[in-house]
Parts: C-alpha cells; sequence; structure tokens
C-alpha cells in the first residue's frame, strides 16, 4: 500500500503540520502534504487499514486449525456409593447363587494431557490460500479508498487555488479602477472631465470590493472543504503553497490517454481476485471428496484413595496412553458437494460477465474523460486569446480617455471585460486541471 510506504522526510512535514496546529499558525500546505495528511486522517482510510489487519488475522485464525490442538484436563471423584454388581456363584463354589460384589475405591484422581493433528485435508489448504487471497481484496479496497480521498484533495486544493486567485484578479482590476477615479477626481476638479465620469468609476470600485468581499468568504469556504477532506480541523488557519498549473503542452498533452490499459484499474484488479476466490471457492467442494486423515494421542495418569483413606490419594500414579489415526472417506453425500460446484460455476460466469461489462464501462469512462480533458484543453486556448484581446481592448481604452477622446463607460467596459477574461481563464484553467484528474482516475493513474 502507498500509504504505508510514506517516507521518514514526509513524516516530519506532518509533525511539523500538527505542531503549527497546536501553536494555531497558519499551516503551510503543498498539494502532496494535503494528499498525505488525508490519507493518514481520513477515518474510512483508517477503517479499511483495520480491515486489512483482520484479514491476516482470519489467516492466521485458519493456520491455527493446522498445528497441533493440544489440551489437558484432570479431575477428582468421590464416589460416596460404590455400584453393586452381581456375578454367578459358580466362580466362588456356590454353583446357582449370585453374588453381589463392589468393585472400585471411593476416591479418585486422574490427569490427562491429549493432541490431535491434521495431517490431511484438501479443503484446508484450499481455505488457507482463499484467506490468503481475502488479504489481497482487503489491500486492494483499501487503495480504492485511497484513489478516492486523494482525488477529493486534488479537487478541493485546486477549488481553493482558483478562488484565491480570482481575488488577485479582482485586486488588481479595483486597484486599477482606484488609479483611474484618482485621476479623473483630479481631471474634474481641473475642469477637464464631468462629475458623471467620476460618480460611474466610484460605482465601479465600490461593486469590485463588494465582489472581492463574497469571493473572500467563497476562498475561506473552500479551504475549509479542503481541511474537512483532509480529516483535519477546519478552523485551521492555512496557506497554499503549491500554486495553480501553468498551461504548457508539456503539462497537458493533447493525446494524454489515447491508449490505456485496463487492468490499472483498481476496480478490475478487485474483479480480478474475486475471481480468483471463486476458483478456489469450485475447488475446495471438488478436493472434499478426498479423504481426510487425523492422528490423535493421549496420556493420562489415575491414583486412588480406599474408603477413609483420602490421604491415599496422589501415593501411587498409574499411567495410561494412547495414539490414533483417524481416516474419514466421503462415498455419499446426496450430491451436495455436486451441488456446490455447480453453483461455484455459475458465480464464476457471472463474475466473468461482471468484468465483460467492466472493461466497456472503462472505455466509455476513458472516452469520456479525454473528450473532456481535449474539449477543456481548446477552451483554455481560447480564453488566452480573449485575454490577449481584452488587454489590448484596455490599453487603447486607457489612451483614449486619458487624451479626452474616450469616455468613462467605455473605460469601466474595457476594465470590465478584462477582468471577466481573466476569470474565465482561471476557471478554464480549473476546468482543465478537473479534467486531468478525471482522466487520471479513469487510465488509472491516480
Amino acid at each position: 500500500m502507498k500509504y504505508k510506504s510514506i517516507t521518514f522526510l514526509a513524516t516530519l512535514f506532518l509533525f511539523a503540520a500538527f505542531t503549527a496546529f497546536g501553536q494555531n499558525e497558519p499551516l503551510q500546505l503543498s498539494l502532496e502534504l494535503a494528499q498525505e495528511m488525508a490519507v493518514q486522517n481520513n477515518y474510512n482510510l483508517k477503517n479499511a487499514q483495520l480491515d486489512i489487519e483482520k484479514a491476516k488475522y482470519q489467516v492466521n485464525e485458519i493456520k491455527s486449525m493446522g498445528l497441533p490442538q493440544v489440551s489437558g484436563s484432570g479431575s477428582f471423584s468421590h464416589t460416596f456409593k460404590i455400584p453393586t454388581q452381581v456375578i454367578p456363584g459358580d466362580a466362588f463354589g456356590q454353583p446357582g447363587q449370585n453374588i453381589p460384589v463392589q468393585f472400585g475405591v471411593p476416591y479418585s484422581m486422574s490427569g490427562n494431557i491429549g493432541a490431535n493433528q491434521l495431517l490431511f485435508d484438501g479443503t484446508f489448504f484450499l481455505g488457507l490460500k482463499a484467506a490468503s487471497e481475502f488479504v489481497n481484496i482487503s489491500s486492494l479496497m483499501a487503495s480504492k479508498s485511497e484513489i478516492d480521498v486523494k482525488e477529493g484533495v486534488l479537487k478541493a486544493y485546486y477549488m481553493a487555488l482558483i478562488s484565491s486567485e480570482n481575488i488577485g484578479q479582482l485586486d488588481q482590476s479595483l486597484a486599477n479602477i482606484t488609479k483611474l477615479k484618482n485621476e479623473t477626481q483630479a481631471m474634474y476638479d481641473a475642469g477637464f472631465a464631468e462629475k458623471l465620469d467620476v460618480d460611474r468609476l466610484v460605482l465601479s470600485a465600490s461593486n469590485l470590493e463588494i465582489n472581492i468581499n463574497n469571493l473572500k468568504n467563497q476562498a475561506e469556504l473552500a479551504k475549509r472543504v479542503l481541511l474537512n477532506s483532509m480529516g483535519v480541523n477546519v478552523n485551521q488557519p492555512v496557506t497554499l503553497t503549491t500554486e495553480l498549473p501553468t498551461y504548457a503542452p508539456e503539462n497537458f498533452e493533447l493525446n494524454y490517454g489515447a491508449e490505456h490499459d485496463i487492468e490499472n484499474r483498481i476496480e478490475y484488479k478487485l474483479l480480478e481476485q474475486q475471481q480468483s476466490l471463486n476458483e478456489l471457492d469450485m475447488q475446495r467442494y471438488k478436493v472434499g471428496y478426498y479423504p481426510s486423515l487425523y492422528a490423535g494421542f493421549n496420556y493420562g495418569w489415575q491414583t486412588f484413595g480406599s474408603k477413609g483413606k483420602f490421604n491415599e490419594l496422589g501415593n501411587t500414579w498409574y499411567p495410561n496412553g494412547m495414539y490414533s489415526l483417524s481416516l474419514s472417506v466421503p462415498i455419499f453425500d446426496g450430491l451436495y458437494k455436486k451441488s456446490k460446484v455447480d453453483q461455484s460455476k455459475v458465480e464464476i460466469a457471472k463474475t466473468a460477465n461482471t468484468m465483460a461489462q467492466l472493461n466497456n464501462g472503462i472505455n466509455l469512462e476513458v472516452s469520456q474523460a479525454r473528450t473532456q480533458y481535449v474539449n477543456a484543453i481548446k477552451t483554455l486556448e481560447l480564453q488566452n486569446k480573449s485575454v490577449k484581446l481584452a488587454e489590448s481592448i484596455y490599453t487603447t481604452t486607457s489612451i483614449k480617455f486619458k487624451e479626452g477622446i474616450g469616455s468613462s463607460f467605455e473605460m469601466i467596459t474595457a476594465e470590465s471585460d478584462l477582468t471577466q477574461a481573466k476569470t474565465n481563464y482561471l476557471n478554464a484553467m480549473y476546468d482543465l486541471s478537473v479534467a486531468k484528474i478525471n482522466l487520471d482516475k479513469a487510465l488509472g493513474n491516480l
């Protein structure tokens, strides 16, 4: 498992992070650290790890059935009324008469140790192998949970990043509008501008401040969603240190994911493991036709005490012992095992159908994810062109306004269009990042 092999350096990072929690200082959180902390703190993953441990204990449980089963026992008895038996008197020279006699003594005590050992049982060895396969299934389930957790953290991290980036864009727009407002106010004071131009810029600056405040609230909420997905206190101050990916051909290849291997998907590996269990289950019933062989050993001691002589117990011990072999040969079970084998064959066929269906489903999922990914790249390229065009329009409009041949309305519109273009570009960058995450998951690369 990936999360069981976290490096010592990463552990130090986590320690530093939790130290920061205690001091209520902002957590310097990179994307990699966010994923590592989520893996460490997520309760579903913790339970998945416990499931793996439980599966290993179940293997030990089955192994114990193949080890010697040793037990000891001891007993004490007081026969206060010894049973009477009747024997023919011929043995005592009294033919024709029955003579009552009592055998035994009132007090007895014994100790015994016994052992049983399985020598051969085909179902045991297959059961042991099946239990080991179940450990693999538990490990794969934990891996699937880890993939889901990392996917959630990636998307939440990028959402928090995009919110912060949008605030930066609006802050820059507000700075531009404020500067323009101050310049226009000076021009108005000098008699070279109208009061309406100043009022429009004041209103535009006010609207930007409102939007910035709203975005700040959204950014804080996005960070809390991220911390929640990591299993960390949502009130923990945090600073994101990883930057939003920049668009470059080497970062987002257009042909990425054109070829894929279905065996990389964790769901397919789970079905393969399930099919292995189904086959072992069928073999288990088949070997049920084989004989089973067990060995036994028993050794003990007894001591006795006569009536009124309890202290005789333990003076003399009489040993006894035996060993045995037990062979069990199935002859006819009413076709029970045959019915079980037939049921196992049906389960194997059903799982094969499920694997074929999953194959088609994964191919469709990859195709859809690639389509979204390619479209996101093309959309980002168009948004990049829109930003450059909006910047050019803004520059031209700004020159015209300063020269007195442009209106404040045109200036505000150009600023608004530039801000919107940059915001659209950031949103397109986020959509591309999410599309890449979805494609990686579809390919089995998360």
